[in-house]
């Protein structure tokens, strides 16, 4: 075996990877972005949840024969695992515009006897995507794109390429401008007003599925996420697509929305497109006066679904124990599974800091907000986050209430 290349194995899929030691920091860490063909071993996460949510899809919605696509296929793990991993998958598309992944894929599809299912294609992705949808007219079922950075050039093709019914799993590492801590460059990739605010792990994941959303939109198709989540450096969803023009503007309208957001008080409330701008027409903050900075379009609607997690969950621990990841994955499922169906986010720490008080137990909090009629979770994305379908002066409430009054001046 040559030098620069190893043998691992990850979930049932053999591989010849990038030698990791020759190409680390001084620090010891791995570069994957030196290696010649990129491969990621801190994704294998992400990998064992995308075999998850296809297999959890192709159950749920009884799809055969399911025709894949890994537009950006580096070293042809996803489409490998995807064949040998996933019942019910046909054929993969193995897909790289670098002739040195090529090869690679290549020899790893050998490797896995996969001749017959996997094609290996040396394509850009986009290009590759509007000639399986335009040219050969595949059904493709799913489409997995998996970037370094952002998704966002491969939005539209991936939506146009997609068969009725099939699904997209998106992976975006570009988290800082996505969220609003850049927020510039976030206002330019994804072309929404942006700013950072407490809770900016829940933005970013907003501002991806509503970038998502207006481009299929645009294309008369919407979206149901299915699970959506944030894993260390990157955010993950995977959506199902339908067609049709009316529901397309139904999402539209009801589904993408904006936040208006004080920094002063942390005040924010959420409005869908159809109810914006607020019927009183001011945009100063109702807690102090101040004025209201404005994020969106984003996606204010549900950013999972519940049963699809538990099909999810009920596999893992069925089927796919043997997955290296599969404890952590049910304990982030568990998690995702109580959150999905409270859109507001709020950030315990910063509320107290503003009301001046000392900060309560999150429990504590989560309680009280259950107390008074709402639901109300911890969220996967900071543990000083709550997800609950209460206002923000609900929020405070319960937040003063159980909180003692601190005594920083």
């Amino acid at each position: 075996m040559e030098k620069d290349l190893i043998l691992t194995i990850e979930g049932k899929a053999k591989l010849y990877v990038p030698n990791p030691k020759m190409y680390t920091r001084t620090n010891g860490v791995y570069e994957p972005s030196w290696a010649p063909v990129f491969y990621n071993p801190l994704m294998t996460f992400n990998r064992d949840v995308s075999i998850l949510s296809l297999e959890a899809a192709l159950k749920a919605y009884g799809v055969s024969n399911a025709f894949i696509v890994d537009a950006l296929a580096g070293t042809g793990v996803r489409a490998i695992r995807y064949c040998l991993e996933v019942s019910s998958v046909g054929k993969c598309i193995a897909n790289d515009i670098d002739p040195k992944a090529v090869n690679l894929i290549n020899r790893n599809v050998k490797l896995n006897s996969l001749e017959a299912r996997v094609i290996v294609r040396n394509e850009d992705a986009n290009t590759l995507l509007y000639k399986l949808k335009l040219k050969e007219r595949l059904k493709i079922t799913l489409i997995d794109i998996d970037p370094y950075g952002s998704p966002g050039p491969y939005v539209r093709s991936s939506l146009l390429a997609i068969r009725r019914g099939g699904f997209i799993g998106y992976t975006a590492t570009d988290i800082a401008p996505l969220s609003g801590a850049r927020w510039r460059a976030g206002g330019r990739k994804y072309d929404v007003l942006l700013t950072k605010t407490d809770t900016y792990l829940d933005t970013g994941l907003r501002v991806l599925l509503g970038y998502i959303a207006r481009k299929a939109a645009e294309l008369e198709r919407y979206i149901t996420p299915c699970i959506s989540f944030l894993r260390g450096h990157y955010y993950r969803v995977f959506i199902k697509v339908d067609k049709g023009a009316r529901k397309a503007e139904e999402m539209r309208l009801k589904q993408l929305g904006f936040i208006t957001y004080c920094n002063s008080c942390g005040y924010r409330a959420t409005f869908t497109l159809s109810e914006f701008p607020p019927k009183t027409g001011s945009l100063r903050c109702p807690t102090c006066n101040k004025q209201l900075l404005i994020i969106g379009p984003i996606w204010v609607s549900s950013i999972g679904q519940r049963d699809f997690i538990d099909k999810m969950l009920d596999l893992v621990r069925s089927r796919y124990g043997y997955l290296q990841t599969s404890k952590d994955i049910s304990k982030l499922l568990s998690t995702l599974r109580e959150e999905v169906n409270a859109p507001n986010t709020f950030n315990i720490v910063s509320a107290s800091r503003a009301q001046g008080v000392n900060v309560p137990k999150r429990d504590s909090v989560i309680e009280c907000i259950r107390a008074i009629g709402y639901s109300a979770s911890k969220s996967h994305l900071n543990s000083t986050y709550i997800r609950t379908n209460a206002g923000w002066l609900d929020f405070i409430r319960c937040v003063r209430s159980l909180a003692k009054p601190s005594n920083v001046s």
